[in-house]
């Protein structure tokens, strides 16, 4: 997912968590964070909904022996039965001239939205999870001045188990590929693509996402396109984001999106075009405040969502 936010929303509080905000412990090993929690309420046309939780706790180890560094992430989630996940583990070993190795548990290429509440813009997310997550594997990168390649070898692009409901080996593997130019001050393109290979009697998963964005001055535009397929349903997703820095300590965000299926069987909450506006407010280094309203028009009804956010790093 993309992780090459500079630092332009509400400061560098969020940008990615991991280069911001470490603990150092010695010369090899530091250690970063973050808690979020969130008052959320939902107005729809079955009812009203008000929740309050903890919604996320990690805790990243980074470790650094010359061109070896590895990555540890240890994460609490809501709804996660109470329990302490291993969410990514692995190490990078640097070849030289632009490219680099790495191996074990690490966060998919793919989405222009970053995994992390530290690094969106907001408070939710544009769309539904036709979106990788974490996966096991291998990674070859190079990266230059004009901008990078990528390709990963996985047990499956979208379970790090390669299956689909935990008790069926349902997918061989998976690939995922990048292509990233920055042709210009500002400009990034980002072109994906991810397989996930299935045995016999079922079809292969696929995804093309292309994002692109553009930063000038305190402003960064941004735009998303996904096309997903997997047998039994065909789904387009877009978003637009504009978002500009207010004062010292605050970001303004809007942002329209898109989750539409062409074919297959669409469930209430699967067609919808979704509108959000967000402010975040650096209170200081470490804490900031997100608010956000939402309207979500489905084509069975409609909501209007509203959050307010309390995102700790360390």
């Amino acid at each position: 997912m993309n992780k090459l936010l500079s630092v332009t929303a509400a400061g560098a509080l969020l940008s990615s968590s991991a280069l911001y905000g470490q603990i150092e412990i010695n010369d090899n090993l530091s250690v970063t964070g973050f808690l979020d929690m969130s008052l959320f309420h939902a107005d729809t046309d079955d009812g009203d909904s008000t929740s309050f939780d903890l919604d996320q706790m990690e805790l990243d180890f980074l470790f650094s022996f010359d061109e070896i560094t590895g990555q540890v992430d240890l994460d609490y989630q809501r709804g996660d039965a109470n329990e302490i996940d291993l969410e990514q583990a692995f190490i990078t070993y640097d070849l030289g001239e632009g490219t680099s190795i790495t191996a074990g548990k690490f966060l998919s290429y793919m989405g222009w939205e970053t995994a992390e509440p530290t690094g969106l813009y907001q408070y939710s997310y544009a769309y539904g999870t036709t979106i990788p997550g974490y996966h096991n594997g291998v990674t070859i990168d190079f990266s230059d001045d004009w901008g990078s390649l990528g390709l990963a070898l996985v047990d499956s692009v979208y379970d790090d188990d390669g299956s689909i409901n935990n008790d069926a080996d349902d997918f061989d593997m998976g690939i995922e590929t990048k292509l990233v130019l920055t042709p210009a001050d500002g400009w990034t393109f980002f072109l994906g693509y991810a397989i996930d290979s299935a045995n016999a009697g079922m079809e292969d998963r696929e995804l093309i996402n292309f994002w692109s964005s553009y930063e000038v001055g305190s402003s960064t535009f941004a735009f998303e396109y996904n096309d997903y397929s997997d047998g039994w349903t065909e789904i387009d997703q877009w978003l637009l984001m504009y978002s500009v820095a207010v004062g010292d300590k605050g970001t303004f965000t809007a942002r329209a999106s898109a989750n539409d299926v062409r074919e297959g069987t669409s469930l209430d909450n699967q067609d919808f075009k979704k509108y959000t506006a967000a402010y975040i407010h650096a209170v200081n280094d470490n804490l900031a405040i997100v608010s956000e309203v939402s309207q979500v028009d489905y084509w069975s009804g409609d909501a209007t969502e509203f959050a307010l956010e309390a995102l700790f790093t360390f």
